[in-house]
């Protein structure tokens, strides 16, 4: 993995097992990942949580060749803003 890529941690909704990947690249609202070893649990049209440093995605699996992912994202959350936003709330 290069030393620019995000590590992600991807998983199928609502209770699949995380895996580990790195973020290849990303174009608006799709990501492009790299996972090593995806598991049978992935499949075109899954439901899948990413994590990639403090942001969140949600997205569907648009396609799988290999190890390469294509992840069409419906939401993102910055973590670490919601983490503040908590703390202002109690």
């Amino acid at each position: 993995m290069s030393a620019q890529a995000a590590e992600v941690r991807v998983r199928s909704l609502p209770d699949g097992e995380f895996v580990e990947g790195r973020e290849v690249s990303r174009r608006g609202s799709v990501l492009e990942l790299e996972i090593a070893n995806p598991g049978r649990e992935l499949s075109q049209g899954a439901l899948l949580e990413i994590e990639s440093g403090s942001m969140l995605y949600l997205g569907e699996l648009q396609q799988w060749s290999g190890s390469k992912v294509i992840v069409l994202v419906e939401h993102s959350l910055d973590r670490s803003k919601l983490s503040s936003i908590q703390e202002s709330w109690g």
